[in-house]
């Protein structure tokens, strides 16, 4: 309930901030058109024309965001971007014509077929067109970096990591169980396609958590919240467990395609890092720190006594777990590779589970 109730929160976030973006567009688009009547000596109603472009790029970006966020993202999000734009500007045709249609139905005169035929095949409503397929490109590509970059687009495109900045930050480190054994039953290109499959259906639960997908090396995968956010309603932990659900749900899927259940293994672990842009081509993000190499050992102690989710102790003190829903076993201190000082593990799990 929780996870569908965040679902339903950052998509709707997502669909007002497409709002908001259309009707700053569609207000530009007005003073272009004042000034250009202006120019021709026709002097326009400025207030009018604001008003008009105003409400109609409100209710386009409700609907036009609304749909694409909320039915067809999901269904577009693995296709080439030619293709994605060439279904979503046809869908934009017929919704024209049927906002057209319908028009004409609520307008006694504009209801004979060849009414609305002039008025489909005129360089307005041509107009009309490609500037909705315009907005929907320019949308589709604001959605398509957010996936790419994850929810530190809007930094990235800043420059809010030019200079490296300290920061304090979660991490999760999940490994694939048995992932050589797999790769060598089903050969390269299957377990590829396996490991494909399997970051596209935790994917959901990543970003609904509030996480960024880190980095992505063979068959694991680390993530990675501002501390704020990866405590909040234990976000760090939830996303594990949404991971765990999602691949559970999908087990027969998997089995009959691959013969196996993807089961995964993590670690968890904050701390203070540096973060900044490194690179001159194709940049990317880093974190430097200890916290980062912590974490990735920390997963490692998984199999050594057998778990499947180990946290630190330093994590559990502040992220304040409820009484309730949650079950808590200290697994003691342990000495992990590479490192000097004992570090204090716990494994945490849903109550009834």
């Amino acid at each position: 309930m929780a996870s569908a109730l965040s679902k339903l929160r950052r998509r709707t976030h997502r669909t007002l901030r497409i709002t908001l973006a259309w009707v700053a567009a569609g207000l530009l688009a007005a003073l272009w058109e004042s000034n250009v009547l202006a120019d021709h000596g026709l002097p326009p109603e400025r207030m009018a024309v604001l008003d008009r472009y105003f409400w109609r790029m409100a209710l386009g970006g409700l609907l036009g965001g609304g749909v694409y966020i909320f039915l067809l993202r999901d269904r577009l999000r693995k296709l080439p971007f030619p293709q994605a734009f060439g279904i979503v500007a046809i869908a934009a045709l017929v919704v024209l014509i049927g906002l057209h249609v319908l028009r004409s139905l609520v307008v006694p005169d504009l209801l004979s077929l060849q009414t609305l035929a002039q008025r489909l095949f005129t360089l307005d409503f041509l107009g009309q067109w490609l500037f909705a397929c315009l907005l929907m490109g320019a949308t589709m590509i604001m959605v398509r970096l957010n996936d790419q970059f994850g929810s530190g687009a809007a930094g990235f495109l800043l420059g809010r990591y030019y200079k490296p900045r300290q920061e304090l930050r979660i991490f999760m480190f999940l490994d694939l169980r048995s992932s050589t054994t797999i790769a060598e039953r089903i050969g390269d290109t299957r377990y590829f396609q396996l490991l494909n499959s399997i970051f596209s259906d935790i994917t959901d639960a990543v970003v609904y958590s509030g996480g960024d997908i880190y980095q992505y090396v063979g068959d694991e995968i680390s993530i990675s919240w501002p501390l704020h956010r990866g405590i909040q309603r234990q976000n760090c932990l939830r996303c594990f467990f949404a991971i765990r659900d999602k691949l559970r749900a999908r087990a027969a899927h998997y089995r009959s395609l691959y013969g196996i259940e993807p089961v995964f293994k993590a670690g968890i672990h904050y701390g203070q890092v540096t973060t900044g842009e490194v690179g001159l081509v194709k940049k990317q993000t880093i974190f430097s720190g200890d916290v980062v190499n912590t974490t990735a050992h920390i997963q490692t102690m998984c199999n050594e006594l057998g778990v499947d989710l180990l946290i630190s102790k330093e994590l559990l003190d502040v992220l304040v777990l409820p009484t309730d829903g949650w079950t808590v076993r200290h697994l003691g201190r342990v000495n992990l590779k590479g490192k000097v000082r004992e570090i204090e593990l716990y494994h945490v799990d849903r109550q009834g589970v």
